[in-house]
């Protein structure tokens, strides 16, 4: 089966072959035509479709009025008039049709296509598609009408052109249009054919119901040289199936025919020749044009990895600008408590100083300057707030150190290993950098983060991939809530109360002793269940313009499926919030 939508060299060479021995079990150019058509009308499908992609296929060759048979005789006739033909009159006649309907797969119930007398040029011309016909197969309308012998050797070598309607719709070329184009969806026109050592001219006519491309009809025409193949043997025989030739003197039949069989032998050592040729040429063609394709692919490809690898970048930069903002925020403000509190810590430890060196100058018995020092300065006062002074500051730096940790467990970029971790540790410091976010902001109230942590064991991961997944899914969890028109919904039905604040929901589960489940959801406004399948395409967002690149969803896709053998789905609707079910192995997948 082929597909003339994607015709191939292989096709050309497979059907040509297949023509090409059509003639080996045929009795007349009449059967072996029935042949060549049954063969292509069957054999030429619409693979998308299943479907056959040729309404119609027929075979016409010029013949002689004197060798047609009586009823084609009396056909051309009643086309001629009073005009009295001689036998040498041509007449393009169809030997073979095949269609979808019934009376399209005989020739002898044609209407109006069973003979059709080529009386001189103006007739031809008269009929806008046998004229454009014999043009674009690149024969003069002289040499149809009157075949020249001293030209017929260089035409028959050259001609194998091929006949092409794009657009069958509209085309004055095509007749018919409101009866046979438009009904049965005719959208373009193919021919090919080429001239035989008589003189006579052959053709095959395929309408379809498939757009042609231009690369495929040129595959067409080596096609042409392997029908002339299979029905050269019967261009000096008997043509049609049911009509005896006419008997000749035996002496002149005995002569004719050796020079007929010479012809006949020359012009299928040339046909042999040209299809050598055509397939060289359409070889080296095909091959040009695959070096190219590669080329091109080749060069695609790598634009495409380069651009691949700038919006890996470009989301990861993205994602440090976030954390940037966040820490920066961060630390600024215990550096700034540290720093405040610095100022009153130096005042009590200079009091305190100043009292212990009275006191020990004056000990055991404090004189009353240094009793009155302490009473007015309360000692008892200093020493507690001096503790909680302390306590501010030791809490100060105990927060930058958990940002600072948090930022060396959720990053790590440039160790690929697969580690046991745990995953409870990955999603609590991904929560640290990402706190900025969650506090309330003058548009909305701060964002809750509920944790369901399930006693889950060390899972053998990339870690720092895995952080970034939780970070992508986290950060369009921030982004649906921060939308000040969000109607928060209730995302645990055990939750009743009136007041709803923007909440992200963290829950991990032991699903098996082979898979754990991560569930981070939150109640904003929710997806649209046709935006469903698109959500892990690359390029793909939700977001306004500027705001997103489509790419971290696609990346956590990537990360989860790709690199931990594990799923990653999106429950969502709209006004019932969104949830990320994340499913991976405890155990790694070799790779």
């Amino acid at each position: 089966m082929y597909d003339l939508q994607n015709f191939t060299l292989r096709n050309m060479s497979e059907c040509g072959l297949a023509l090409r021995n059509l003639g080996n079990q045929a009795n007349s150019m009449e059967e072996v035509s029935n042949h060549i058509i049954n063969y292509l009308y069957t054999h030429l499908i619409d693979k998308k479709t299943g479907e056959k992609s040729c309404v119609l296929a027929r075979f016409f060759k010029t013949h002689s009025y004197g060798g047609l048979t009586p009823d084609l005789q009396e056909y051309a006739d009643s086309l001629l008039g009073n005009y009295v033909p001689e036998d040498t009159l041509k007449c393009l006649t169809l030997l073979a049709s095949a269609g979808e309907l019934p009376e399209w797969n005989s020739r002898h119930k044609s209407s109006g296509h069973k003979a059709i007398p080529l009386v001189n040029e103006d007739a031809i011309a008269s009929i806008p598609m046998i004229y454009k016909l014999i043009q674009q197969l690149g024969l003069n309308l002289s040499n149809v009408v009157q075949p020249d012998p001293n030209l017929l050797t260089d035409l028959e070598q050259r001609m194998y052109n091929v006949f092409y309607v794009p657009d069958a719709l509209g085309s004055p070329y095509i007749p018919s249009q409101t009866s046979f184009v438009i009904p049965f969806n005719i959208k373009s026109v193919v021919g090919f054919g080429g001239l035989l050592p008589s003189g006579n001219m052959f053709v095959i006519l395929m309408f379809l119901k498939v757009a042609v491309p231009r690369m495929s009809v040129d595959l067409l025409r080596p096609l042409a040289l392997n029908v002339k193949m299979a029905i050269l043997p019967f261009e000096s025989d008997k043509i049609f199936s049911s009509h005896r030739q006419p008997v000749v003197n035996e002496k002149i039949a005995t002569a004719t025919n050796k020079d007929e069989i010479f012809l006949r032998l020359n012009s299928q050592i040339a046909t042999l020749t040209q299809l050598l040729d055509v397939s060289e040429q359409s070889t080296i063609s095909q091959s040009d044009r695959l070096e190219q394709t590669n080329a091109n692919l080749q060069e695609t490809l790598n634009k495409l990895q380069k651009t691949q690898y700038q919006l890996i970048n470009s989301e990861k930069m993205s994602s440090l600008g976030q954390l940037v903002a966040g820490i920066a925020h961060e630390i600024n403000n215990p550096v700034n408590f540290i720093h405040g509190n610095l100022i009153y810590a130096k005042k009590h430890t200079d009091i305190l100083l100043n009292l212990i060196q009275h006191y020990q100058e004056n000990y055991p018995n404090p004189p009353q300057e240094i009793q009155e020092l302490i009473e007015e300065n309360e000692l008892d006062f200093l020493t507690q707030d001096l503790t909680k002074v302390l306590n501010s500051m030791a809490m100060g730096t105990q927060r930058i150190t958990d940002i600072v940790k948090s930022l060396k467990t959720f990053s790590h970029l440039q160790k690929a290993d697969i580690k046991q971790v745990d995953i409870h540790e990955g999603i609590d410091s991904t929560l640290i950098i990402m706190e900025y976010y969650l506090q309330a902001r003058h548009e909305r109230p701060e964002i809750k983060v509920i944790k369901e942590y399930g006693q889950l064991p060390l899972i053998e991961c990339y870690p720092s991939q895995l952080n970034q997944v939780f970070m992508n899914i986290l950060n369009n969890a921030i982004d649906a809530l921060q939308d000040s028109n969000a109607s928060w919904v209730i995302i645990n039905k055990a939750e009743k109360s009136n007041n709803l604040l923007p909440t992200i929901r963290i829950r991990t589960e032991i699903l098996d002793s082979e898979w754990i489940a991560i569930s981070i959801a939150d109640n904003g406004s929710g997806i649209h269940e046709k935006m469903h399948s698109k959500l892990f395409d690359p390029f793909f967002t939700t977001k306004p313009v500027g705001k997103g690149t489509g790419m971290g969803l696609s990346i956590s896709y990537q990360i989860i499926v790709e690199k931990h053998g594990g799923q990653i789905s999106c429950i969502s609707a709209p006004g019932q919030g969104t949830e990320f079910v994340i499913k991976i192995p405890v155990k790694a997948k070799n790779e």
